[in-house]
């Protein structure tokens, strides 16, 4: 075997093989080699320990990750040792296993206590931390919710986004977003050291449903797809949610989340509104809205059939107006409704008078979302002026005017656009209204 002075100098000129390895013994350092690859140096001490018929190899380590001088002094310091009737590799092994046990007794983190902390960091981190943990706790807590946090892997979440996407391929990019934004989060909080979902792929194929949620219903549609809602078999809450978004042109989430201490002078037909908090609005605006008597009525039979349902002993209200079960009293999630709408749609059958209106909401079917561009799109129809749409939308104009000297409400123009929308929507279920017809919009003097 070659021998050489095993130091910087040797590793800029010796030659490489192409393939495989030449070995090389330092020759001032017995037992101290080196193997050489066309693209870096493995270097080891050979030794025997005092009392010892075998042979060990201590690993000193790689060129160009370290130098060849750092090699050659950590070979010495190794030598010594054997010479003291020490053992490097057997110590360094040692220290190893001490490490490994430790690590096994320490109380790992699970899936279960990550998403409980991130539940907690969530509403300072996104404005729609709900749908977020929404989509954590349903596709992550049965699967994985007792496993240690860092040992899902790669392999664990692409067979997720696989089964996610096959059902809905939109749903499973969000949970994607979700799940990447919560293992972020805990990476820069120093609670994990990989994020699981960085090799994971969007699902390139935008639902039907994504691609419908661009349009509004038109009044035949709306008045189908209400007195199906009515007869459909929901839960009460989501039901009464779905109406009252048609009435009000407002978000999903916002009405899903309305919550009794938003509510004013309710049984005042003049005064009655909700008060949204800046936190609960996607611009981080506070938001007022009149409340027309078809929703004050649709609230009010919620709040009286929430008192009828007794609470379970020490369970505290939650507040919400609109729940999935009146039992657990929690707030109606957005995917909630969407699959309400699903179902109501998948249920009809294409015949009679609504055959038409029918197979256009299957063709096409609606989000719960595509509520709030009907009522837009229709109040424009009914001559409803666009900043009386814009302020019931809390659509803000970002003009220097409206984002600082124009402190007007609206108050009084909001209530005039939602109650005329919402006589024209009682209209058109009555059938005092033909669908498609347009009454013209008084602007009051």
């Amino acid at each position: 075997m070659p021998t050489a002075h095993l130091d910087d100098k040797f590793a800029r000129s010796i030659e490489r093989p192409p393939r495989g390895f030449i070995e090389y013994f330092d020759d001032k350092i017995p037992g101290f080699m080196a193997k050489v690859y066309a693209d870096r140096i493995v270097g080891n001490l050979r030794y025997q320990p005092i009392g010892s018929t075998s042979r060990k190899r201590f690993a000193l380590g790689e060129h160009p990750i370290i130098t060849m001088s750092a090699m050659r002094l950590e070979a010495e310091k190794a030598r010594g040792i054997a010479l003291s009737g020490g053992d490097p590799a057997g110590d360094r092994e040692a220290i190893r296993e001490t490490r490994k046990e430790a690590e096994a007794a320490a109380p790992k983190l699970t899936f279960k206590e990550l998403i409980e902390l991130y539940e907690k960091a969530a509403p300072a981190l996104k404005d729609s931390w709900e749908q977020d943990i929404g989509h954590i706790r349903r596709n992550g807590l049965e699967r994985w919710g007792s496993r240690a946090a860092e040992s899902v892997t790669l392999t664990d979440t692409a067979k997720l986004m696989i089964e996610k996407s096959a059902i809905a391929k939109v749903s499973a990019n969000r949970m994607r977003a979700a799940f990447t934004r919560m293992h972020k989060w805990a990476i820069e909080q120093g609670l994990l050291q990989t994020n699981p979902w960085e090799g994971t792929k969007k699902v390139k194929e935008r639902s039907k449903a994504e691609e419908n949620d661009k349009r509004a219903l038109s009044d035949h549609e709306l008045v189908v797809l209400l007195k199906a809602i009515e007869k459909a078999r929901l839960a009460p809450g989501i039901k009464a949610a779905l109406k009252v978004l048609a009435y009000t042109g407002q978000r999903p989430d916002e009405i899903g989340g309305l919550a009794i201490s938003e509510l004013r002078h309710l049984d005042n037909d003049a005064l009655a509104h909700a008060d949204i908090p800046a936190s609960r609005m996607k611009a981080r605006r506070r938001h007022v809205w009149p409340i027309s008597r078809p929703v004050a009525v649709i609230i009010r039979e919620q709040l009286e059939l929430r008192a009828s349902e007794p609470l379970p002993v020490g369970e505290e209200p939650s507040g919400f107006i609109f729940a999935s079960r009146f039992k657990e009293r929690k707030r109606i999630a957005r995917h909630s409704l969407s699959q309400a709408m699903r179902r109501v749609i998948d249920g009809l059958k294409v015949e009679g008078p609504d055959a038409e209106a029918i197979r256009s909401l299957k063709d096409n079917p609606p989000t719960p979302h595509a509520f709030r561009r009907t009522w837009a799109t229709g109040c424009a129809r009914l001559r409803v002026p666009k900043e009386y749409r814009k302020a019931v939308m809390a659509h803000v104009d970002d003009d220097v005017m409206s984002q600082h000297y124009d402190a007007h409400d609206y108050f009084s123009e909001k209530k005039l656009a939602l109650d005329k929308w919402a006589k024209h929507v009682e209209a058109l279920l009555s059938g005092k209204e033909e669908t498609g017809a347009v009454v013209p919009f008084k602007v009051r003097p």
